[in-house]
């Protein structure tokens, strides 16, 4: 007598399996708004480094600019305080240091940190 070996998965094991893959999206899903925004913010900092009137602007000024660049670009995660504006001698500075919070599943946060500057020579 012949006894036949059981191939393939098995109830427990597909459901085992389709669970681990739809964790996986679900925190694609969570974390790639975030990643988007941040790359709009880079975007900025970026227009903002090689703008030529950056030289003639105040701090206020600068600050403003970016600021109105996050309301185009629908940014919500920063606002002007986490801005950070400093004039040396001969030089200017813009960094933006944030975190982004994100629900993920009960009292489980998904927490981003981000940190972008550019420095260029006035």
């Amino acid at each position: 007598m012949q006894i036949n070996k059981q191939k393939g998965f098995t109830f427990s094991g597909l459901v085992i399996i389709l669970g681990i893959v739809g964790m996986i999206i679900f925190s694609v899903l969570k974390v790639f708004p975030i990643y988007m925004e941040h790359l709009s913010i880079q975007k900025s900092l970026e227009a903002l480094e090689n703008d030529p009137a950056i030289r003639k602007l105040s701090t206020a000024a600068i600050k403003d600019k970016m600021t109105k660049k996050f309301d185009m670009n629908q940014v919500t995660s920063i606002g002007r305080k986490d801005i950070i504006v400093k004039r040396g001698t001969g030089d200017l500075k813009v960094e933006i240091t944030y975190e982004v919070r994100e629900d993920y599943i009960g009292n489980v946060d998904i927490v981003v940190s981000f940190s972008d500057e550019f420095t260029i020579n006035l």
